[in-house]
């Protein structure tokens, strides 16, 4: 995929963290939930219908085809993740680890993807140092500006979280990341 869809893509991915920004700022936890649970589900029932008929799947080609990696061709796209796993940290962890969580996988996640497609040069598991690098210095900058946060696990949790980011797995990281983060804010945060 070339730079400009990228961006694209990306662009996507940062308008995501309007979430963790509307839950921090004006939204209850349950209001948070009833929104994210009913854009999961229409944009699931939106991926089934574009994976099994033609007829969707030739819509969505023409509307969103140009920044849909073909690795999603028959699988959930990113911004059906992102949906789930902001619904399913909001659920299961408490108000500031799902804003953290969520940041980092919409600013960290996003910024690394476009520095490393941008000036990349060094490859290490299909990702770029510099984009794994960019990941880290944006996940340690949120866990030290934000507020209500155990530096510690939040620190711990951005060296987590950089690590799913640069390591291949078959869960999509849009999954990952969110879900890894606030799992290891949560495990520091019961430390006395």
């Amino acid at each position: 995929m070339n730079y400009k869809r990228e961006l694209i893509r990306k662009l996507i991915h940062f308008g995501s963290s309007i979430f963790p920004l509307l839950y921090y700022t004006f939204f209850s936890r349950v209001e948070m939930l009833w929104l994210l649970g009913a854009l999961s589900v229409i944009f699931l029932v939106a991926e089934i219908l574009r994976m099994n008929l033609l007829t969707f799947k030739n819509l969505f080609k023409i509307f969103f085809g140009p920044i849909v990696r073909a690795s999603e061709s028959n699988k959930l796209t990113g911004a059906t993740s992102i949906f789930i796993s902001s619904f399913l940290t909001i659920l299961i962890f408490e108000k500031s680890i799902a804003i953290f969580a969520m940041l980092t996988l919409s600013l960290a996640d996003a910024t690394a993807a476009l520095i490393g497609k941008k000036w990349g040069k060094k490859i290490i598991y299909d990702k770029t140092i510099e984009g794994t690098a960019t990941f880290f210095v944006v996940a340690i900058s949120l866990a030290t500006l934000l507020p209500d946060l155990y530096r510690l696990g939040s620190i711990m949790a951005a060296i987590v979280a950089t690590i799913i980011e640069l390591f291949p797995s078959p869960v999509d990281d849009n999954l990952m990341i969110p879900l890894s983060v606030a799992t290891t804010l949560s495990f520091f945060h019961l430390i006395p």
